[in-house]
């Protein structure tokens, strides 16, 4: 049984007085010393708590403050402390989340304070816990929780980006905003014969295909509409490096949002794929869609399992040759290593032409000196089983240079810089 700090010293109090008082033959200091151990035997006396109100403003972004006030009344006798139960990746501001009171008959207690979220999700911040002691902190100490119905959604901020340039490849333009698609009303391009599927109109039907093949068959021709965006958002093991608020996973989800926000706003489908969670939402037009790409983006945390970028574009496969649209990896390419994946992408188009792919390669380190070198290096010696930051930053110079040479845009962005300058700039800059 673990000893209270105040028994503690209680205990050594009545002894040290015992002491003296046969030392010194003095009765008054053996008397004396018989209080302590009467204050250890004061009870611990309950102690009722209630919540009388609470009241959550503000937050709703990562990095943006809010405020929380909880006010409570609490009648008995004792010592009451009380603390409102923050999540993990919330920092306090200003003020304090927990407070303490020396209750006789009836008080009142209230949690007043400021925090700041620094990760994205939907979190519950329903959990006050009080602890109740006996004056003199001895005795049993009781400990319960209290429920408080507050939540709150922290959400990325979506940059304000006001251009994203594509390279030329199956749209007609170079400039997103005038882009067709191959998916929308049938024009008179004919594309291919194929098997007839429920929902074909019957005036497509390829009568005398049908006749040769013993099966109904139907024409297929090309249609035009907005151009789809399909984008395929790394959730890897190793898209967890980083600091706490500004890591690769976290900077990959601002850019996915950034770039739903963009293209559904412009009335373009907007799909998803979640490379190792093997999760998708198929692309759709509007506000409707965002925000369904934005509840899924809140939950997601990176995976424990790895699915390479090869795997996640063959799962994806049928739908993109569905749609055709332009195509967004959005990787650590010394890890993700997505060069077969991009150059199997901008196959998916017929007729020979490339498909129009984008890759956005994340990184968060600046120019290697001599010294960082020879650091590296003693590092490489030292962990020989593990690449070291600069063999990582060749590596990935090789990695980008095979796909510019593939015809192929690539984006690189330090994540410690704002997005829509390094999207702009290379828009200005193509």
């Amino acid at each position: 049984m673990k000893i209270r700090k105040g028994t503690y010293v209680l205990v050594k109090t009545s002894m040290f007085l015992l002491v003296l008082g046969i030392l010194l033959t003095s009765y008054e200091l053996v008397a004396l010393s018989v209080f302590p151990i009467l204050f250890l035997l004061t009870p611990t006396f309950p102690v009722r708590i209630k919540i009388l109100g609470h009241h959550l403003e503000g937050g709703g972004y990562v990095g943006e403050k809010f405020k929380v006030s909880i006010t409570m009344s609490a009648s008995g006798f004792g010592v009451v402390k009380v603390m409102h139960k923050l999540p993990e990746h919330f920092e306090l501001s200003n003020g304090s989340n927990a407070a303490a009171r020396f209750v006789v008959g009836s008080a009142g207690i209230k949690i007043d304070y400021e925090a700041i979220p620094t990760k994205r999700g939907k979190y519950s911040l329903g959990k006050v816990i009080v602890q109740v002691e006996n004056p003199f902190l001895t005795g049993k100490l009781f400990i319960r929780e209290l429920e408080v119905p507050l939540e709150i959604e922290i959400k990325q901020r979506v940059p304000k980006v006001i251009k994203i340039g594509v390279h030329r490849g199956i749209a007609r333009s170079p400039t997103p905003d005038v882009d067709v698609s191959k998916i929308g009303v049938p024009g008179t391009d004919f594309r291919e014969i194929r098997e007839y599927v429920s929902g074909d109109p019957v005036k497509f039907i390829n009568w005398k295909a049908s006749a040769r093949k013993n099966e109904v068959m139907v024409n297929q021709y090309e249609v035009e509409g907005k151009k789809s965006i399909w984008i395929f958002l790394d959730g890897n093991p190793y898209m967890k490096h980083g600091e706490l608020i500004r890591n690769y996973f976290e900077s990959a989800v601002e850019a996915t949002n950034a770039i739903s926000y963009y293209f559904t706003q412009r009335g373009y489908r907007v799909g998803l794929y979640i490379v190792g969670h093997r999760k998708y939402l198929y692309p759709d037009t509007g506000r409707r869609q965002f925000r369904r790409i934005v509840d899924e983006l809140i939950q997601v945390e990176p995976s424990e399992n790895f699915e390479s970028l090869e795997e996640a574009f063959e799962s994806s496969k049928a739908l993109l040759i569905t749609y055709k649209p332009l195509i967004y990896f959005i990787t650590r390419i010394e890890y993700s290593k997505p060069v077969r994946a991009v150059l199997k992408a901008s196959k998916i188009s017929k007729k020979g032409r490339k498909a129009p792919v984008e890759v956005i390669a994340l990184i968060s380190d600046g120019k290697v000196g001599e010294k960082s070198k020879e650091k590296l290096r003693e590092k490489s010696e030292e962990n020989a089983g593990d690449l070291s930051e600069l063999a990582l930053r060749i590596l990935r110079n090789s990695i980008e240079s095979r796909i510019r040479s593939a015809g192929v845009r690539m984006t690189v962005w330090e994540i410690d810089k704002p997005l829509s300058q390094i999207l702009l700039k290379e828009v200005l800059f193509a």
